[in-house]
C-alpha cells in the first residue's frame, strides 16, 4: 500500500518544523503568508490531509459549525415552511463546505443541553432573543458565536449580520402613505428579538412624525384562533385602518383572509404589507408585499463571520448590515 503522508513529512518538504506546520493548516497561531503558502503546498504535494479526530482531542479544532434556529413565535409556522430560514440555512451550509466545514443545525434549546452533546468550533445563533440561553451558554464558554439579528441586549457589542430594522419599517411606511394611506396600523407577534423591538420603536416615531396616531395589535398566542382575532380586532372595529404594516406575513396573511370573508377590498379598502421574508406573500389572495430581507446573503456572511473566528483572524467588519429590497406587489396597488 502506498505511504499515508504525515505531518513530519510535510515540515521536511516545506522546510519548517512540524509545529509550524500544524499552526500553518490549524490556523490557531499566526504564520506569515509565505510560510503558509509553502507548508499547504507541500501538504497538497505529499496528499496530506490532517487527521480530524486527532486535530480535535489536540486543539480542540472538530471542523463543525452549528447553526441554532429561534422559533420567535412557538411554532405557529414550522421552519420548514418558512423560506428566510429555508435560504439562511442553506447559504450557511454552502459556505461552511466552500471553507470545509460541515455545519449542523442544532434544535432551539431554553437549558443548553445540545450544546454540552456536540463537538464543534463556533456557532451561529438566528434571531437571538433578549436574555438568549443560547448566546448566554457559548459566551460564558469562550465559544466564537455569530448572530443573524443582533443580541437585544447588547446590540452594537459582539460579531452579527443584520438588516437595518428602523430603515425597514420606514421604507414599508413611506410606501403606504405614498399610495394614499393616512391611518396605518400595526400587527405583530410582541416577541424580544432585536428587529421587532426596533420595528415598533421606528413605527411610533414614524407616526410622531407625521402626526398620525399610531394603533399596535398584537397576536397573543401561537395559533389560527388568536391570528383570526387580531386580525378582526383591526379590520371590524371602527374606525377601520386604511392600511396594516404587519411585521411578520403569517399575521398578514390572516388579514387577507378575514378582509375577503368580510367583503373588505384589498387594497381599495385596506392596504397590506407583511415584511418577513417567508415566501408566503407571492401566493396569497391577493399577492402581498413583501421584504426581501437578502437572506441568502445573511447566511454567507454570518458563516463567513464566524469560520474566520473560528480561524483566529480578526475580522475586518465584525457587524454588517445588510440592504432590504421592498417587492411590491397586489396588496398594494391602489
Amino acid at each position: 500500500m502506498p505511504k499515508i503522508a504525515t505531518i513530519k513529512d510535510v515540515a521536511r518538504l516545506a522546510g519548517v518544523s512540524p509545529t509550524t506546520v500544524s499552526h500553518a493548516l490549524g490556523g490557531k497561531r499566526p504564520v506569515s503568508a509565505a510560510t503558509q503558502r509553502r507548508v499547504r503546498e507541500a501538504a497538497d504535494q505529499l496528499g496530506y490531509r490532517p487527521h480530524p479526530g486527532a486535530r480535535s482531542l489536540r486543539g480542540g479544532a472538530t471542523g463543525v459549525i452549528a447553526l441554532c434556529l429561534t422559533n420567535l413565535t412557538g411554532g405557529a409556522l414550522p421552519f420548514a415552511e418558512m423560506e428566510y430560514y429555508r435560504r439562511v440555512v442553506t447559504a450557511a451550509t454552502q459556505t461552511a463546505l466552500d471553507e470545509h466545514f460541515a455545519l449542523v443545525v442544532v434544535p432551539e434549546t431554553d437549558s443548553g443541553v445540545f450544546w454540552d452533546r456536540l463537538l464543534f468550533d463556533g456557532a451561529i445563533i438566528v434571531d437571538p432573543v433578549s436574555a438568549d440561553t443560547n448566546l448566554r451558554t457559548l459566551r460564558a464558554r469562550g465559544v466564537p458565536c455569530v448572530s443573524v439579528g443582533r443580541d437585544p441586549d447588547r446590540p452594537e457589542e459582539s460579531f452579527w449580520v443584520d438588516n437595518d430594522a428602523g430603515a425597514a419599517a420606514r421604507l414599508c411606511l413611506d410606501h403606504l402613505a405614498g399610495r394614499g394611506a393616512r391611518s396605518i396600523a400595526t400587527l405583530t407577534w410582541l416577541t424580544t428579538e432585536y428587529w421587532t423591538q426596533e420595528s415598533l420603536r421606528a413605527y411610533y416615531a414614524w407616526c410622531e412624525e407625521r402626526r398620525q396616531a399610531p394603533r399596535l395589535e398584537v397576536v397573543e398566542q401561537d395559533d389560527e384562533a388568536a391570528l383570526r382575532a387580531a386580525a378582526e380586532r383591526l379590520l371590524l372595529t371602527e374606525p377601520r385602518p386604511d392600511a396594516v404594516y404587519s411585521f411578520s406575513e403569517l399575521p398578514a396573511l390572516w388579514l387577507l383572509r378575514v378582509a375577503a370573508e368580510h367583503g373588505i377590498r384589498v387594497p381599495q379598502d385596506v392596504m397590506v404589507v407583511g415584511t418577513s421574508d417567508f415566501g408566503l406573500g407571492a401566493t396569497s389572495a391577493p399577492p402581498m408585499t413583501t421584504l426581501d430581507y437578502n437572506s441568502d446573503e445573511h447566511g454567507h456572511e454570518a458563516a463567513r463571520l464566524l469560520i474566520a473566528l473560528v480561524r483566529g483572524e480578526t475580522p475586518a467588519v465584525p457587524r454588517r448590515i445588510l440592504p432590504v429590497t421592498l417587492i411590491e406587489r397586489e396588496s398594494t396597488a391602489r
